[in-house]
């Protein structure tokens, strides 16, 4: 018991950019009952990818530093792609991830052989931003990997703030009557 309550907990700064687009993607999400349109234009891979080439060149390549970088973008897509069907989701969205995970085991149409971080975009990847001090919180990572781990998320937070308006769809879909009637479970 001792072991767990001493276990490294993490504090993520959340710039308030990130907060307000959060609040208002609930929002839409669960009060107007709209949707993040999937395949985002942007997906996870691309903005994760994005945010590393740029960073990569502060820093020595080679260097424990670049390696970091590396690793934690490595291990932010591994994230995504366990955590999205799991707690990532709004009960809404859950008819639109069942059909797009089947498009993922299929060989044709707009998701084929793709993966969560290939499908979906900066709010799914901001939802899990938030998330992450929990999950963190859950893994027996020392203090210093811990410390180390949020600088660069801090980084990857404030970048996805100044990008915003690159990421984050501008214009959420309707999804037809037969759509809400399967997330509400009457059809």
């Amino acid at each position: 018991e001792d072991a767990f309550l001493n276990r490294p907990s993490i504090k993520l700064s959340i710039p308030d950019h990130i907060k307000a687009i959060l609040v208002d993607d609930w929002e839409n999400v669960t009060k107007n009952q709209q949707l993040v349109p999937i395949p985002a234009t942007k997906p996870v891979t691309c903005i994760l990818n994005d945010y590393l080439e740029q960073e990569k060149t502060s820093r020595v390549p080679g260097s424990s530093q670049a390696d970091i970088l590396v690793e934690v973008i490595s291990g932010v897509k591994e994230y995504f792609d366990k955590c999205l069907g799991r707690i990532l989701l709004y009960r809404f969205e859950r008819i639109q991830y069942v059909e797009a995970r089947e498009g993922w085991l299929s060989t044709t149409g707009d998701f084929a052989g793709k993966t969560p971080c290939d499908t979906y975009g900066a709010e799914h990847l901001c939802r899990l931003l938030v998330s992450l001090p929990e999950l963190i919180a859950q893994t027996n990572m020392d203090h210093q990997s811990v410390n180390r781990l949020r600088e660069e998320l801090t980084k990857l937070t404030n970048w996805i703030a100044k990008n915003a308006t690159t990421y984050f769809v501008s214009e959420y879909e309707t999804p037809g009557q037969e759509y809400c009637e399967k997330a509400r479970g009457t059809k």
